[in-house]
């Protein structure tokens, strides 16, 4: 396979901010056929990319490119997969499908894929090349306003140190402190342990098993359709009924899950089980800030030193690294052990989350957060610092 990736020079009357890279992406014989057809202007120096229709497309090779044609067979799971994939993953790129015989069910289909146009197969230039242009100019407006929102990867150091239960009042503090936006969704993907719903009292009939399964049926709207409101502000995804497997999980399909819901929300909040996988360590590399939650005991403060070594060995910035120590109690005689595990993040201060107690755990069992029970808490107070940060734009320290 080689790559002809070459930029692609706009006209004279396609303004500036339109300008960008045009590439086409499709089977060896479809980009002969097109070569052979004497090519001039736009298309001449667009960006050529021989790939099999269900080959994956590496994100280095879309860096820049602004309208994507994408070979999609409608009957290969893994070619719509890896629509997609590249269509949740790359919100900003006008992406169009370009196909075999384009039914009207099929081109409806793809429709809601979220694609800008359908091109037929084998390619004819001069239509392709109207369509890259159009494409191009509708899409603008929609790629300038795209905002994705901010991911936070939480992560325990250990299970049982409470994650769960800061980060459910996190959610709830950052939506009620952010009003008038596109909300805060939280992700439960402790696939074996998850109890995000088992907190807020809810059973939903759709989790992220659903999306996790879903292949090339993944679409914005499928994923909203996993998305449930919690009854506190923010919305969120449950962790499956049932088990799963943690280590039958696609990376770069349940990075185009997360993708999906920060093209939809300001905050996405991601539960982590603690248990380090090819896409537990993914994710953390790819979100906007890390949470590293542990608590006061000392066996739990070295099991988040060694949690915190692990990330730097992954090449995750300290600066991106942010260490809350849970269940702190008025006495505490761990701080020293707090300050080395600062210390081994690079950090020059640490987080720190008041014990709430036996009301933290009757609110639980209740399905209800904290303040439904007492309100006014310590605890309340340190999450909402957190939030406050959060809101503000800076680090957690």
């Amino acid at each position: 396979m080689t790559d002809h990736t070459s930029p692609f020079l706009l006209r004279d009357t396609v303004s500036e901010v339109l300008s960008g890279q045009f590439l086409i992406v499709a089977d060896q014989r479809h980009i002969d056929n097109l070569r052979a057809q004497n090519l001039s202007g736009h298309l001449e120096a667009a960006g050529m990319l021989a790939l099999a229709a269900d080959a994956p497309v590496a994100d280095k090779q879309l860096s820049g490119v602004r309208v994507l044609v994408l070979e999609v067979e409608a009957n290969s799971e893994a070619s719509l997969r890896r629509l997609a994939t590249v269509r949740a993953s790359h919100p900003e790129l006008a992406v169009i499908a370009a196909v075999q015989h384009a039914g009207v069910a099929l081109v409806r289909a793809l429709v809601r894929q979220g694609v800008a146009d359908v091109a037929e197969l084998p390619f004819v230039s001069a239509q392709l090349e109207e369509q890259a242009l159009d494409a191009l100019s509708s899409h603008a407006e929609k790629s300038a306003r795209a905002d994705l929102g901010k991911a936070i990867v939480v992560v325990g150091a250990t299970g049982g140190c409470g994650a769960t239960s800061v980060l459910t009042h996190l959610a709830a503090t950052l939506a009620k402190s952010n009003p008038g936006s596109r909300g805060v969704c939280l992700i439960d993907l402790d696939l074996q342990k998850g109890s995000v719903a088992s907190f807020l009292g809810m059973e939903p009939k759709v989790t992220i098993q659903t999306l996790i399964d879903s292949g090339g049926r993944l679409d914005r709207d499928l994923m909203m359709n996993a998305v449930s409101d919690s009854g506190s502000g923010f919305s969120f995804i449950a962790a499956p009924e049932a088990i799963s497997p943690i280590d039958r999980v696609d990376v770069d399909h349940l990075l185009a899950i997360v993708g999906l819901a920060r093209s939809e929300f300001d905050y996405v909040l991601i539960d982590l089980p603690p248990l380090w996988t090819d896409w537990t360590l993914s994710l953390v590399s790819w979100a906007n800030q890390v949470m590293l939650i542990t608590d006061a005991s000392i066996a739990n403060l070295k099991q988040a030193k060694r949690t915190a070594t692990l990330l730097s060995s992954v090449d995750v910035p300290s600066e991106r690294i942010s260490l809350v120590v849970n269940r702190i109690e008025r006495k505490l005689f761990g701080a020293t052990k707090i300050d080395d595990v600062a210390r081994a993040l690079g950090r020059a201060q640490v987080n720190r989350i008041a014990d709430a107690g036996p009301p933290l755990r009757a609110a639980q069992d209740q399905g209800v957060l904290l303040p439904a029970v007492q309100s006014k808490t310590k605890f309340a107070a340190d999450v909402a610092h957190l939030a406050n940060v959060i809101l503000a734009g800076g680090d957690f320290s």
